[in-house]
Order: C-alpha cells, then sequence, then structure tokens
C-alpha cells in the first residue's frame, strides 16, 4: 500500500498561489510532521508552509504544535471557547487536565498578549479552553479562516501554551 502523500497540492492552472490541504488524516512524511498535529482540515499557501518549517526547525516541543483553522466558534468574543481533538488531548494534555486549571498563554502576533486562561479536559474528552480566550482572540487579533499553531509547553510547575498565526 503507497503511503499517503504529505500534503494535497488544490492550486489549479489559473492561480500563481500553490495552496496545499492538511489534516487529521493525511500523514506526512515531511521533517516536521512528527513536531506537528493537525486539528481540522487546513489549507495551507507556500508562505504557511514556510513559516511552519521555519518554526519546527528553530523549536522541536516535547508537546507537538497544535495546528487548526480558526472559525466563528473559537472566534466569538462572548461566548468563544478553544476546542482540541479528542486525539491530541489524549496524547499530549491529558496528563495535565486531571482537573480544570488555568494555565498561561501568550502570543506575539501584532501585539503582545499575555492573560491565563482555563483549560479542562471535558466529557466528550476534547481539550477546551475558555475563561479569557475571547482575550486572546482580541489580542492577537485572530480571525475566522486565520491558522494558528499552538505551542504547549511544560513549565517549572505548570502547563503553559504559546499562540501564532502563520503567516498569510
Amino acid at each position: 500500500m503507497a503511503a499517503a502523500p504529505s500534503y494535497i497540492n488544490l492550486s489549479d492552472s489559473k492561480s500563481d498561489e500553490e495552496t496545499w490541504l492538511r489534516d487529521p488524516t493525511i500523514y506526512g512524511m515531511e521533517f516536521f510532521d512528527k513536531h506537528c498535529h493537525f486539528g481540522n482540515e487546513v489549507e495551507l499557501t507556500k508562505a504557511n508552509l514556510d513559516h511552519l518549517k521555519s518554526q519546527v526547525n528553530d523549536y522541536k516541543p516535547q508537546i507537538p504544535y497544535y495546528l487548526c483553522k480558526m472559525g466563528k466558534t473559537t472566534n466569538n468574543l462572548t461566548r468563544g471557547k478553544m476546542t482540541f481533538n479528542k486525539e491530541y488531548t489524549e496524547e499530549h494534555l491529558k496528563n495535565y487536565l486531571t482537573v480544570p486549571t488555568t494555565i498561561p498563554i501568550t502570543s506575539n502576533t501584532n501585539a503582545w498578549v499575555g492573560t491565563r486562561v482555563r483549560i479542562n479536559k471535558v466529557a466528550t474528552g476534547h481539550a477546551v479552553i475558555t475563561t479569557n480566550w475571547p482575550d486572546v482572540v482580541m489580542g492577537a487579533e485572530i480571525k475566522d479562516e486565520d491558522i494558528c499553531m499552538f505551542c504547549f509547553y511544560d513549565g517549572t510547575r505548570e502547563l503553559g501554551c504559546f499562540v501564532t498565526r502563520l503567516s498569510n
């Protein structure tokens, strides 16, 4: 059985920009794939891929990066929340989420954002960031369709997270 392609090229002959599709079911063989988890279907431009490759080349985290396309639920400024899929939660976050907790989250996208958010593993098995998530969305100027990369890290006493948008 042939290996699945790392990326499916979505570009058409009318466009100068190549676009690549990536999601949790497409397992890649690129050097950065073992350091990344794609939470949903993401269309990557060449600039996105270059940013991702550069980031992984500079820093290979102990907990893989989580990449996803942001949508209306994540960007709602009154009831917004960030949900991480079950597989990522089970493989990488569950040991940190035995009880609901608050963690530091930062971003240097456009303006520096630093706050604490509540993260919890819910009954469905997903990890969910709720309290103060809208502050992160506003401060980092995250919009619908933006591709964001989450870097969770094991701090000296607690889990932490750094979020950035991939360049458009």
